[in-house]
């Protein structure tokens, strides 16, 4: 949760290592969740001026969603590909955008 505020209060620095944390050891079998943390450390990273790290977040987490019902991941999926936008021109961004269309 703590890490989720920091994301949300764009603290990046403080948020990433958290977020980073708590994926490593988090079940991974535990899609929908893991794909939420996922989605903050995206947001995270791209308020960090990360993108290319936060496109490989963002690639993960619209991958594992892509096969989990879930209205909130959905949401999440649109603020992560929303806060990519900006860095539209850095190639790794730009594949995902792409690939991506607007839910």
């Amino acid at each position: 949760m703590e890490a989720r505020v920091y994301t949300e209060t764009r603290k990046p620095l403080r948020a990433v290592p958290l977020l980073r944390e708590v994926l490593g050891s988090y079940p991974v079998t535990h899609t929908r969740e893991f794909a939420l943390y996922l989605s903050w450390l995206a947001v995270a990273l791209a308020n960090a001026n990360e993108p290319e790290e936060a496109a490989a977040a963002a690639r993960q987490m619209v991958e594992m969603t892509a096969t989990v019902p879930s209205s909130r991941a959905g949401n999440r999926r649109a603020v992560v590909l929303a806060a990519l936008r900006p860095y539209k021109g850095v190639p790794d961004v730009a594949e995902l955008l792409d690939g991506c269309p607007p839910a």
